[in-house]
């Protein structure tokens, strides 16, 4: 079998080394008359006769469209040339365009003229971003007020100055020293010039400060209370001046020497106190509700003399006011 395809393959390459063509004449070969293939110098008449029935049967030329004018016209052509040169799967970004609009006048043009073609910008339909109206701050920095250009300081509790009649609504200048037994107001006046603070009700926290003119001394000078409602100082002179604790007053009022002591004003101002916050009767103590009756009223013994004195003064001070004044002996 292997001797059969052999001698097929080496009788195809001999076939193949053949010439094909050695049976075809060769031009050169060939005889040529010289006077063949010379054009006459005169059309045939019976061509010329064949050309002109053939011109006369020639089909008249189409005229074409007049193009649109105004956009449409320029639209549709756009739309042509796009069909054309774009690839059939182009997208166009219309929201890549700027947001223009420029169309080209649409008045008549003359007749056969095209119109002249302008640029015409497709506007995006699409709406401006107004900017967001910033919110207001939430939070812990907007319980705490805020910044000062966002937010209105809150306003101060309202004053009770003192009224006319009332013991400290007389105001004087500072130094002014007044008699025992007087006290006055004395406002905007700088802290550091009141004297040395020397006590406080109470002990921790805002409420009343006593500052002593003369530190030291033992006889009358000027004593400055702050503290109250109104912004100002009052001003009293004394030789010693302490602060009374509600508990205080109750041992000595309510104990068993009850009777010895004689009501005055101061008294009866501090049951009215006692009963709008403790809500106990007349005579009766605070109990419970103790703590929170200390922490704004306070009673100030003003005494006459260094040790000793046969009289005293009490001021009853409650929630920033002078509640009442008295002497005792």
């Amino acid at each position: 079998m292997q001797r059969v395809l052999l001698s097929l393959a080496v009788a195809t390459v001999l076939a193949g080394c053949g010439d094909p063509l050695r049976d075809v004449p060769k031009l050169q070969d060939v005889e040529v008359n010289p006077a063949a293939g010379q054009a006459d110098a005169l059309a045939d008449p019976v061509d010329a006769a064949i050309a002109d029935v053939i011109g006369e049967a020639r089909p008249e030329p189409v005229a074409e469209d007049k193009p649109r004018g105004g956009l449409l016209g320029f639209l549709g052509r756009r739309a042509e040339k796009a069909k054309e040169s774009a690839p059939v799967e182009a997208e166009i970004d219309v929201a890549s365009e700027e947001p223009v609009l420029e169309v080209a006048d649409t008045g008549d043009a003359p007749e056969g003229v095209p119109e002249a073609e302008e640029p015409v910008q497709v506007a995006a339909l699409v709406a401006p971003v107004e900017p967001e109206t910033p919110k207001k701050r939430r939070g812990l920095f907007r319980l705490g007020g805020g910044s000062s250009s966002d937010s209105t300081p809150k306003k101060r509790k309202s004053a009770n100055a003192p009224k006319p009649g009332d013991p400290d609504y007389q105001q004087v200048a500072m130094g002014t020293s007044l008699p025992y037994g007087q006290i006055a107001r004395v406002c905007k006046v700088p802290k550091s010039q009141l004297g040395s603070k020397v006590d406080q009700w109470p002990d921790k926290g805002r409420g009343y400060t006593l500052y002593d003119s003369a530190p030291g001394g033992t006889g009358q000078r000027s004593f400055y209370l702050t503290g109250f409602d109104d912004g100002c100082a009052r001003v009293f002179t004394a030789a010693l001046v302490l602060f009374a604790s509600p508990e205080t007053y109750e041992a000595i009022h309510y104990g068993t020497a009850r009777k010895a002591v004689s009501t005055s004003s101061t008294d009866d101002a501090y049951e009215r106190v006692k009963s709008r916050i403790c809500r106990v009767g007349k005579g009766k103590p605070c109990g419970s509700k103790m703590s929170k009756l200390a922490k704004t009223t306070v009673f100030v013994t003003v005494y006459e003399r260094f040790g000793g004195s046969p009289r005293w003064k009490n001021f009853l001070l409650h929630d920033g006011q002078l509640e009442a004044m008295d002497i005792k002996s």
